[in-house]
């Protein structure tokens, strides 16, 4: 019901505590949002994997882990 109501996600299970749908999108706990294109892009970036991929995956994820970081304001 939460799921249906206010668009919840932890109602699924508590990996997805945090996350929320608004307006169509995917919404993760620091307020990023994804739209379905977004998401299979990223996806298949991955599935890719050759070795510059996943160099530029790793500085992605680097730089994401910093702004997470960063103080809101």
């Amino acid at each position: 019901m939460k799921l249906y109501s206010c668009r919840d996600l932890a109602a699924i299970n508590d990996d997805w505590r945090g996350w929320q749908i608004k307006q169509g999108e995917l919404v993760t706990p620091n307020g990023w949002t994804l739209t379905p294109d977004r998401i299979v892009t990223g996806n298949a970036l991955l599935q890719i994997s050759a070795e510059n991929d996943r160099e530029m995956k790793a500085a992605i994820i680097r730089t994401a882990r910093m702004l997470k970081r960063l103080p809101t304001i």
